[in-house]
């Protein structure tokens, strides 16, 4: 069994965000590098300021209307892939940000949520049998976070967005994991598990204990061996009734309530570690209560679990006040923030996925997770190849050739054909 490395169980030394770990998080299966295609001469990497169709225009496929709105389904070949079969689609509005599950329409979000069942089920097609998926894994999920002053897991375009991933069976093969443990690199390790992620998923689930769940709907509580025994990504997690529930309203109800819950526990622990509810200004950080007020601050909301504020308790113990001068400097120098900053709000990742392969999936095998940040630079950390938590790596993936492009082309079109046609 690995454990924690040395120098982080080091006696005498200043507690550090390693120490929300669980012991038995060291040993999970993790994989740093789990390789993306890329284009030889990728765009520069630079955030949505302008209208979506100015910012994605060389890579829009298609526009799907959605009767009775003005927002549109945008579906975008990814200038930077997670696979070479997939697909972004985006709610494409310039005059109103649709950000979150919360503030897009519901038949908006349900043909967004029938775009993701579509995927799923188009996968497992005779129609889909040309790209040889027998195998693959999947992964639709999309991020929400605020955060504008540093990298993180919506840096690209706060629009509300769903990655549509398909990883080949040869990617999966391919996948090395290694403990947690052996990660030396602090960044990539706190975003392949972020520190606050098993913390999150025990509050969460004392927010939603008493919360009613739709028929066939079941939350796991936490459990790290359970997780890398079945493959599942780390996050609060439910065991869903099978993907045609992805297209009912109790899924839209369920998404909804799981983002007003997040919503109003984010800001019930941040009043009670700052005395604020409101995220912060760009480049700004409250200030800590002291952990006595805090303490007390946990202790007086009747939701929450005595292992929870204990673990609470553990987190303001490593959290440090950013000085005026401090923020001044990383706002000088924002690829360091990533070390010594907080994310600037509420941010998480939600997916939906099943640990089986493309072909052999059951109507029982579906989960919807949710995974919370508080450092980690990416939003979804997925679990592919035998790891329960990856990086993708964009930088040092394969270059797609001609022959890749044109079989990622024809894989997209004839998904959108299988869209338009069960819509």
């Amino acid at each position: 069994m690995t454990t924690a490395p040395a120098r982080l169980r080091a006696p005498g030394r200043t507690a550090t965000l390693d120490d929300l770990y669980p012991a038995a998080a060291w040993d999970l299966p993790v994989n740093p590098g789990l390789p993306a295609p890329r284009l030889a001469a990728p765009p520069e990497e630079l955030p949505n300021l302008s209208g979506y169709r100015e910012h994605y225009a060389p890579f829009i496929l298609r526009e799907l209307l959605v009767p009775g709105h003005a927002e549109r389904l945008a579906a975008i070949d990814k200038a930077f892939p997670h696979s070479l079969y997939d697909l972004m689609l985006l709610v494409a509005r310039d005059d109103v940000l649709r950000t979150h599950v919360g503030n897009t329409p519901d038949k908006v979000l349900a043909a967004l949520l029938h775009a993701a069942r579509a995927f799923a089920e188009f996968t497992q097609s005779p129609a889909a049998g040309r790209f040889g998926l027998a195998g693959s894994r999947l992964g639709i999920g999309w991020n929400c976070d605020p955060t504008v002053d540093r990298d993180n897991g919506q840096w690209w375009d706060k629009r509300l967005h769903l990655h549509l991933n398909c990883w080949p069976a040869a990617v999966c093969a391919s996948s090395r994991p290694v403990p947690l443990a052996s990660i030396a690199d602090v960044t990539v390790r706190r975003s392949l598990v972020d520190p606050i992620a098993h913390l999150a998923h025990q509050v969460m689930a004392d927010a939603l204990r008493t919360a009613p769940l739709p028929a066939g709907c079941h939350m796991l509580e936490p459990d790290l061996a359970r997780d890398a025994a079945l493959g599942l990504p780390v996050g609060l997690k439910f065991r869903l009734p099978g993907i045609p529930f992805l297209t009912t309203a109790d899924c839209r109800v369920l998404l909804r309530s799981l983002h007003a819950t997040a919503e109003t526990t984010h800001r019930a622990v941040l009043t009670a570690f700052t005395g604020h509810a409101d995220a912060p200004a760009p480049w700004q950080r409250p200030a800590l209560l002291p952990p006595d007020t805090v303490r007390s601050n946990l202790t007086a909301l009747p939701w929450l679990s005595r292992p929870a504020a204990a673990d609470l308790m553990r987190l303001r113990a490593v959290l440090k006040d950013v000085t005026p001068a401090q923020l001044r400097l990383l706002a000088s120098r924002p690829w360091i923030a990533n070390r010594c900053l907080t994310l600037g709000g509420l941010s998480y990742n939600t997916s939906f996925f099943t640990p089986r392969p493309v072909s052999t999936v059951g109507e029982e095998d579906w989960y919807l997770v949710m995974q919370f940040k508080l450092v980690s630079y990416i939003g979804s950390s997925p679990a592919v190849g035998g790891a329960i938590a990856s990086v993708i790596d964009r930088a040092h993936g394969p270059v797609m050739t001609p022959d890749d492009r044109a079989r990622r082309a024809d894989f997209q079109h004839a998904f959108l054909d299988h869209l338009t046609a069960t819509a």
